[in-house]
């Protein structure tokens, strides 16, 4: 494995000598999508704000690296095993993502002035996890052997999370050095607690009646899934004088 990341790194690091050193810089409005445990929540839901902000270094007219800052509403109005259930709450995310061009792509040029392209890569997700005794009550009609039901307080703390970001888009050139695009991108995280339920059907490891009951606590079972649906708008600035002719003459 360690073999297998050295020669990554190597090879990226032999792509982007080649490269006119470039990286871009943007500004991402649009709104969340949420699928998780509450069911019957429209796919289009209500206008769910979200801006951020966000830095691409450039390795070459196909590959960037994309570190992202993200800000903004999540919530769901729906059901849990047939109980109302909602949520609303603040998220902050942060990623570090590949974004891999499906043409060859530098903003400004005319001659490729759009492309496609997907992300992925690893990120971090920050949000409060709060219930009231009334969603503690709530949460027993679902489960009433469920950890936090048992423990029978109200709960007021924050989560981290780690996620896995994955996405597509479509991106323009509008001008020699200002682009815009539009993208949609989910997060895999690897925690319940997005919308307040942490696991709603795992159960407390005791026997109840008599029987032996079943744990349900692992991330199998986690299956928050948040999205982001929006639109940047790019301006690049050069990290070298000028750029280099053999490159452009070998990729174009």
């Amino acid at each position: 494995m360690k073999k297998i990341v050295l020669v990554f790194i190597a090879v990226f690091l032999t792509v982007s000598g080649f490269a006119q050193k470039t990286a871009d810089i943007g500004i991402w409005g649009g709104t969340s999508s949420y699928w998780g445990d509450v069911k019957g929540n429209p796919p289009i839901q209500a206008f769910n704000p979200n801006f951020g902000a966000y830095f691409r270094y450039n390795f070459n007219k196909r590959v960037g690296l994309r570190f992202q800052f993200l800000t903004g509403k999540f919530a769901a109005d729906g059901a849990v095993e047939g109980e109302e259930w909602t949520f609303e709450k603040n998220v902050q995310d942060v990623s570090l993502m590949a974004e891999i061009n499906y043409l060859n792509f530098v903003l400004g040029n005319k001659k490729t002035p759009f492309t496609p392209y997907i992300l992925a890569g690893v990120g971090v997700m920050y949000f409060p996890f709060e219930l009231s005794n009334q969603d503690v009550a709530q949460l027993a009609l679902v489960n009433d052997q469920h950890p936090l039901v048992l423990a029978g307080n109200d709960v007021n703390e924050s989560s981290v999370t780690a996620s896995v970001p994955l996405g597509f888009g479509i991106k323009f050139s509008i001008g020699e050095r200002l682009g815009i695009g539009a993208e949609y991108m989910v997060r895999k995280i690897f925690n319940d607690k997005l919308d307040d339920l942490d696991d709603p059907l795992k159960f407390s490891p005791a026997n109840v009646n008599g029987e032996e009951t079943i744990n349900y606590t692992n991330f199998l079972h986690n299956n928050d899934w948040p999205g982001y649906m929006g639109v940047h708008i790019t301006y690049k600035i050069y990290l070298s004088q000028k750029a280099c002719p053999a490159y452009d003459r070998k990729y174009w």
